[in-house]
């Protein structure tokens, strides 16, 4: 049985004031739990070094209250020059 990819990749980003994360799935859930669990990931990173920061961090789970999540729709084998599909 072969394994059929999704013909669409969704793409979430959220720019925060140092980064511009992203993260990728076949759906904007999956796509947004990409992103969170990268931004997850990090906080923990930079609360092992500067405890002190973690008021100032949100959660996972707040960041949208924070900052807005963009989602973006591509299919498979298409080719974009910014949002717009040309081929």
């Amino acid at each position: 049985m072969a394994i059929v990819p999704p013909s669409t990749l969704v793409i979430a980003e959220m720019i925060t004031n140092d980064y511009i994360w992203h993260g990728a799935g076949a759906t904007c859930d999956e796509a947004r739990e990409a992103l969170l669990t990268a931004w997850a990931r990090h906080r923990a990173g930079v609360l092992r070094v500067h405890p002190q920061l973690q008021a100032s961090l949100p959660e996972a789970g707040q960041m949208q209250q924070h900052f807005k999540i963009r989602y973006r729709e591509y299919e498979r084998g298409d080719g974009y020059r910014g949002e717009e599909r040309l081929v």
